[in-house]
């Protein structure tokens, strides 16, 4: 199997990393390629999932360990429909990690500009705000990872009943290096009460929680609104708020599928590692700068599939976008 990185990756990472420097006026995080090619620096990337060939298409088959006996029993039940994108619809039914490997559709055309937000009128200094981060993995760890290193006090919420998939790890040891860890099991009363207690003081909450589960947990902004009205919220989600995909479940891998930078050229083809996680890392870091500064909205929602559109655009633009770039590609 090849893999790859999209054409553009460090530099559009680049362009990230200058908005967060440019809002605090100090070099915070350089060029930006140190945390997109992250898990190679550390020496712990993984060679994602292969795309599964289903019908006239393939799939992102992205499953974490309790998935594969549900996901076997859903392949053999839906083995004779051949549309890949219908399938992965009656897979988010299943709450599987499913997406299809799509082409770039011909809308993308067009839409280059890296989402950075507007560029601020003065630096923002962050010390001593309080953030609860509720994320796990790349994305939204790098985001309060990067707000902790600019000054802000990090509070990780997590469970050792539901550890991080990244537990244990370098890029985990990394990517949570400035926050003050608190165990909570929030199913439990008495724990969902101390998150409580936690947000009545704190300035920032940021999620990677899916809608669903934050829904379930009373934690969307108009749920919190009565009890929280002064706290801001960042929720990173795989996909757009306004898109049909809004609620679907995905990792970076599944994004970079259904986005379209997976099937560039004659056959589907996995990305050498997530890179869209840390693009909306960096992008959500810089607009919660933004939200801190009350220079942007409370509440706002920073997607994968969001964070890597710029970059399918232009491969759509770009007349070699169908060769193949092998995962040395730094272009």
């Amino acid at each position: 199997m090849s893999v790859w990185l999209p054409p553009g990756l460090f530099a559009y990472g680049s362009e990230l990393a200058a908005a967060i420097d440019s809002r605090l006026g100090r070099t915070l995080v350089g060029d930006g390629e140190a945390w997109i090619d992250l898990p190679r620096r550390l020496g712990t990337a993984d060679v994602p999932s292969a795309p599964v060939p289903w019908g006239n298409g393939a799939l992102c088959v992205d499953l974490g360990p309790d998935d594969v006996e549900t996901w076997e029993h859903f392949a053999e039940v839906h083995r004779d429909e051949p549309d890949p994108d219908a399938v992965a619809v009656a897979a988010q039914e299943w709450r599987l990690p499913v997406t299809p490997y799509r082409r770039i559709p011909a809308a993308a055309v067009g839409q280059v500009a890296a989402p950075t937000g507007n560029e601020p009128t003065s630096t923002t200094s962050i010390d001593g705000a309080k953030v609860v981060d509720l994320t796990s993995m790349w994305a939204g760890p790098l985001c309060t990872e990067l707000l902790g290193r600019a000054g802000a006090e990090v509070h990780k919420v997590t469970s050792a009943a539901r550890p991080d998939g990244l537990a244990g790890t370098p890029m985990h040891a990394e990517l949570n290096a400035h926050k003050t860890v608190v165990d909570l099991d929030l199913r439990l009363a008495a724990d969902r009460r101390s998150l409580d207690q936690m947000l009545a003081s704190a300035d920032l909450l940021v999620t990677s929680l899916s809608p669903r589960a934050l829904a379930n947990l009373d934690l969307l902004p108009e749920q919190l609104c009565g009890w929280h009205s002064r706290l801001r919220t960042m929720a990173i989600t795989a996909f757009d708020p306004g898109g049909p995909e809004r609620d679907w479940i995905a990792y970076g891998t599944g994004v970079h599928a259904a986005s379209g930078l997976g099937w560039l050229g004659d056959e589907p083809q996995a990305p050498a590692y997530s890179y869209p996680d840390p693009l909306a890392g960096l992008q959500a870091a810089a607009a919660a700068l933004d939200q801190l500064a009350g220079s942007a909205p409370p509440h706002q929602r920073v997607s994968l599939a969001g964070a890597v559109a710029p970059l399918a655009a232009r491969a759509a633009c770009t007349p070699t976008s169908g060769a193949r770039t092998d995962g040395n590609s730094h272009g």
